[in-house]
């Protein structure tokens, strides 16, 4: 984890911050909401850099006074198993993100050969989609279907919406 990387990210969620915080930025929509993007990447890391440098400080005031009173002995063996948890976490907010992570998708889940066990599969399968999708915050939206006899899916088609992006059907269907 590069600090120089850290501290480059901060000073640019530090500008974008006060560029948001510009009434001028508003008036122009595209810009605003490409800025308010960038916050919103920026916001986990900068808050999990903040979480880091502030356990830092703990600790070393906790190992500087663990000499005088136990309870600080306790309080810097905490901190010394909580600081690689939020080190592991910034690290893994650093990654490059895939471009393709923010868009939409159009998710079909077909039966197989294997008749109503088969369309019995799929209904699950097509229930562990939608349940991954909400624990994410995504919107779903069931856009055609074949139900089987049994309660199962023949062929079913779902649109994934990412956070933030809300279409109605209407405007999946011009686009």
């Amino acid at each position: 984890m590069s600090t120089d990387r850290v501290s480059a990210l901060l000073a640019e969620y530090a500008d974008v911050d006060q560029r948001l915080a510009d009434p001028a930025i508003h008036t122009d929509q595209v810009a605003a909401r490409r800025v308010g993007r960038r916050f919103a990447e920026l916001s986990p890391i900068a808050k999990t850099a903040t979480e880091l440098n502030q356990a830092r400080a703990n600790l070393a005031a906790a190992r500087e006074l663990a000499g005088e009173d136990a309870d600080f002995a306790a309080e810097a063996g905490e901190l010394e198993e909580r600081v690689p948890e939020i080190e592991e976490r910034l690290a893994e907010l650093l990654m490059p993100r895939d471009p393709n992570d923010a868009k939409d998708v159009i998710l079909e889940v077909k039966a197989g050969e294997g008749g109503e066990e088969s369309a019995l599969f799929a209904g699950d399968l097509l229930r562990m989609y939608l349940r991954y999708a909400e624990r994410h915050g995504w919107v779903t939206e069931i856009l055609d279907s074949q139900e089987s006899d049994l309660g199962g899916y023949k062929d079913v088609t779902v649109a994934v919406k990412t956070r933030g992006v809300l279409f109605t059907r209407t405007a999946l269907e011009r686009d």
